[in-house]
C-alpha cells in the first residue's frame, strides 16, 4: 500500500457518495450520530465552557453544537472536536489506533456549513478523512502510540486535513502541501491523559487539519513527504520505517468499518475489566470483598492505570477506579469500600 500524498489523492479525491458501499454508509451514519450524541453530552463539561469563553469574540457562520452559538470555521472545529471527546465516550478504531471521528467530522462539518456543501458531500468527506488517517495510523505502526504519542491527534490532523481537502476540491499538489502542513502540526502526548488536554488534542487536530487544507488552497507550501520521507514524522516520532505488515492488512478494505462504539464513557482499554466485573454481580456480593486483582496486558499500565483518581477525567483512565465502580455500581449500600485494587501477573491480553 502506497501512502504518498499522490497515491492517496489519486485514490480518494474523486470519490462520490454513490460509490460508497452500503455498509460503509451505514457505519458513517453511526459515526455521525455517535459524534453528535457525544457533543451534546459533553457540552456542559468545564473544558468546553473554557474554550467557548476563550473564543467568545470569534463570531462566525459555523455552529457550536448544542449551544446556540456560532463561530469561525477553525474555532468551531476546535471547540466541537474537543467537546465531542470530553467524556471519552466517542468511537474508536484499532486500525487507526485512536478515535477516528472526533478529529475529522468537526473539521468537515464546519467547512461544509461555511460552504453550503450537501449532506452526501459531508458524509463522503468523513469517509475520506477516516480512511486516510487510518491508513497513516497503520503505516506509522503501534510503536508510535507506545512511545507516548496520542494517535487521535497525531493521525487525526491528517484525517481532518484530508476531509477538508476533499470539500475544497484541492488538486494533488495542494493536497501534498496540506499533508506536509499537517505533519508539522501533529502533536498530542499520552502524558496528558486524564486531563482536559486529552480532549483538546482532538479539537486541536480538527482545527489544524482544517487550517492546513485552507492554507494549501491559497498556495501555502510544505513538503509533501513530511509524513514518511527523510526526517519526517515516521522517522522522528515513529520507529523510522513504515509498518509494512499492518499496511498490507489494510489492502482492499474500507477501514471505517473497523470503527467500534463504546458502552462506557471511559478509556476503551478499561472496558474489558468493566464488563467482567459487571458480570460478577450475579456471583459475588461486593459487601464481602476487601481487595480485587485485575490482570491486564502490560501496555495498559501506560494508558489507563492512574492508581488513585481524584477527578472524573482521571477516573476515565484508571483501571482501579473503573473496576471499583463496576463492582460497586449495582449495590446501593456497602459496609466497607474496596481497600486496594492491584494489578497482578500482567500476561493476558485484553
Amino acid at each position: 500500500m502506497n501512502v504518498s500524498p499522490e497515491a492517496l489523492w489519486d485514490r480518494y479525491r474523486g470519490l462520490t457518495y454513490a460509490e460508497l458501499p452500503d455498509d460503509v454508509k451505514t457505519v458513517a451514519g453511526h459515526c455521525i450520530r455517535d459524534w453528535f450524541a457525544c457533543v451534546l453530552a459533553g457540552v456542559d463539561e468545564p473544558l468546553a465552557a473554557i474554550l467557548r469563553e476563550e473564543f467568545a469574540d470569534r463570531v462566525g457562520p459555523c455552529t457550536l453544537v448544542g449551544t446556540g452559538l456560532h463561530s469561525h470555521a477553525t474555532v468551531a472545529a476546535l471547540i466541537n472536536g474537543a467537546t465531542s471527546h470530553a467524556l471519552d465516550f466517542d468511537d474508536t478504531s484499532m486500525s487507526m489506533g485512536g478515535h477516528p471521528t472526533a478529529p475529522v467530522f468537526p473539521a468537515a462539518l464546519a467547512l461544509a456549513e461555511e460552504r453550503g456543501a450537501s449532506g452526501a458531500e459531508l458524509i463522503t468527506a468523513l469517509v475520506v478523512g477516516i480512511e486516510i488517517e487510518s491508513l497513516l495510523g497503520s503505516a506509522i505502526g503501534s510503536k508510535h502510540y507506545a512511545k507516548g504519542w496520542h494517535v487521535t491527534s497525531t493521525m487525526g490532523v491528517f484525517g481532518a486535513a484530508a476531509a477538508a481537502s476533499f470539500l475544497l476540491r484541492l488538486n494533488t499538489e495542494q493536497f501534498g502541501h496540506a499533508m506536509g502542513l499537517a505533519a508539522s502540526q501533529a502533536g498530542g502526548l499520552k502524558a496528558n491523559f486524564g486531563t482536559m488536554t486529552k480532549p483538546f488534542h482532538a479539537g486541536h487536530a480538527a482545527e489544524r487539519g482544517l487550517l492546513s487544507a485552507r492554507l494549501a488552497a491559497r498556495g501555502f507550501t510544505a513538503n509533501p513527504d513530511a509524513f514518511s520521507g527523510n526526517q519526517g514524522l515516521v522517522e522522528a516520532a515513529g520507529v523510522g520505517t513504515l509498518d509494512q505488515a499492518r499496511l498490507a492488512a489494510t489492502d482492499g478494505r474500507w477501514l471505517i468499518s473497523d470503527t467500534l462504539f463504546k458502552y462506557h464513557a471511559a478509556c476503551y482499554l478499561t472496558h474489558a475489566a468493566i464488563e467482567s466485573c459487571l458480570q460478577l454481580h450475579t456471583a459475588v456480593d461486593p459487601v464481602d470483598l476487601s481487595t480485587a486483582t485485575v490482570t491486564v496486558h502490560p501496555s495498559l499500565l501506560d494508558i489507563c492505570a492512574i492508581p488513585r483518581p481524584s477527578t472524573g477525567l482521571e477516573a476515565k483512565f484508571s483501571l482501579t477506579g473503573t473496576t471499583a465502580m463496576a463492582i460497586l455500581g449495582s449495590t446501593p449500600q456497602v459496609r466497607q469500600p474496596l481497600s486496594t485494587t492491584s494489578f497482578n501477573n500482567p500476561r493476558c491480553r485484553r
